[in-house]
């Protein structure tokens, strides 16, 4: 009989989760004995998922939706069984820019485009050159904000799209490598000259496919999903769905390889606990998995996953009675650019997007401080950061009333900044670990992509690999 595999997750948020739920999928389907173990520092599960229910209000302190055209996080909610929680975004909301103090909405169409006062003629007529702008030759990583300028101009850059990007990523467009954060565009560039003619080429295919499939045409999709109870729901529910052992509160202090071991990983738990493991899946930000791994392997590893930068974000969701406000607002959220003097990041509309996330009488909007621009007002005592976004409120919705309730939510650091040549890099650092730490793999955020999507798809791709290594090893056995 074949000894049972051990194999510990490190990282109890949605990367480790995934990771341990499709290892023991996978592994039935495959007729494999493994057991699981997942070892989260924190004494909640879900990393930055970070959901608070109070008094009829559902505050997400991290992530409030994900987007649904990137199909992983969407089909997990229904394998899981909870495709009849799923919410999508009201249909009405719209998505503003602060101009001159005041939102000014983002266009979305062509008789939009023409109409903005956010781009000047010179800037529209820059944006329809796109589809006759010669592609870039060289296959090499880029900034996306080298590669949006390319293809879209400046102004359409620096007015719309930098802050509307700035404020999900909390960086700057031209810092961050187009590979991770946009590398689908790039590929359309790649393949067809244009962005716009790679999307339309896209919708053609799907269209010949799904003709030539006789299928009829799929139910739309929100572009934006959540869960009723908030995304802390996809959490306890993935957790619930794993059978092997699920550790909170409990960190590693100490990991170690011995190849001449039957289990050759030790990890060294905050407990005083030891586990034995035939494979380690690190599911950590790349700071963490850079101190874990020291001492273990080779010191350029650590200081490439060290490299990797990460800016502060804390969000402030704040309420208001309904009848205090003369004109709520009505868009989904208003992103600031570099060039206006708020120090906010940008305001999410939250009961414009999802007003079942509050009483009826409620009226909820969450601010944005910190970032790679302003990372110390992220830190900002409580008080101090509560006064701050109220004037801000007031000083851009009008909003003088006295908030009914506000939650805070702190990530010192938050969100990685993948530089450019980011891939590159990863792909380096997971060539050095197969050599020297065979059977030890990375997940997460900080690797290829940061979204819910993303990190579910990197943990899917991680268990693919893991699989594939272990047939070799059990066909042995």
């Amino acid at each position: 009989m074949n000894q049972e595999i051990e194999i510990v997750i490190v990282g109890g948020g949605i990367s480790g989760l995934a990771a341990a739920y499709y290892l023991e999928q996978s592994a039935r389907e495959q007729g494999l004995a493994i057991h699981t173990t997942v070892v989260e520092k924190e004494a909640q599960l879900g990393g930055k998922i970070a959901t608070r229910r109070q008094d009829g209000f559902v505050f997400e302190g991290g992530p409030e939706s994900f987007v649904t055209r990137k199909p992983e996080a969407w089909e997990l909610c229904h394998a899981l069984g909870l495709a009849h929680r799923l919410v999508g975004t009201t249909s009405s909301g719209k998505n503003y820019v602060l101009r001159n103090g005041r939102p000014a909405i983002v266009p979305s169409g062509p008789g939009s485009f023409l109409s903005t006062p956010l781009l000047s003629p010179k800037g529209k007529l820059r944006l329809l050159k796109e589809p006759f702008v010669k592609p870039r030759t060289e296959p090499s990583d880029e900034s996306l904000g080298s590669f949006l300028r390319r293809r879209l101009g400046d102004e359409m850059v620096d007015n719309i799209v930098k802050p509307a990007i700035g404020s999900v990523y909390l960086g700057d467009v031209d810092q961050m490598s187009v590979q991770v954060s946009f590398g689908r565009f790039a590929a359309m560039e790649q393949a067809h000259g244009s962005v716009v003619k790679g999307m339309l080429a896209l919708m053609k295919e799907k269209s010949a496919a799904r003709k030539a499939s006789g299928e009829p045409r799929p139910a739309k999709k929100p572009s934006f999903a959540t869960l009723r109870g908030g995304l802390i729901e996809l959490v306890h529910t993935l957790a619930e769905a794993i059978d092997g052992a699920i550790l909170q509160d409990t960190a590693v202090t100490a990991l170690d390889h011995n190849p001449t071991q039957t289990r050759p990983y030790s990890l060294m738990l905050s407990n005083g606990r030891m586990l034995r493991a035939d494979v380690v899946v690190l599911a950590t930000p790349t700071f963490v998995m850079a101190d874990l791994l020291a001492g273990v392997v080779e010191t350029a590893v650590i200081d490439q996953l060290c490299a990797i930068p990460y800016n502060p974000v804390t969000t402030v969701n704040v309420a208001f009675n309904r009848r205090d406000i003369a004109n709520p607002f009505d868009g989904f959220g208003v992103v600031v650019p570099d060039t206006e003097p708020s120090p906010l990041l940008a305001v999410e509309g939250m009961s414009a997007k999802f007003p079942h996330r509050a009483p009826q009488d409620q009226f909820v909007l969450r601010a944005f401080v910190g970032g790679q621009n302003q990372p110390k007002l992220a830190g900002l005592p409580d008080d101090e950061l509560i006064s701050l976004v109220r004037h801000e409120l007031a000083r851009i919705f009008d909003i003088t009333a006295a908030p009914t309730q506000v939650h805070i939510q702190r990530w010192l650091p938050a969100n990685p900044q993948p530089p450019i040549g980011h891939l590159a890099l990863i792909g380096q650092i997971e060539r050095t670990l197969a050599q020297q730490l065979p059977q030890l793999y990375l997940t997460g955020a900080g690797l290829r992509g940061q979204g819910i999507p993303d990190c579910i798809r990197q943990s899917r791709d991680v268990v693919a690999q893991i699989m594939a290594d272990l047939q070799p090893a059990t066909a042995l056995a």
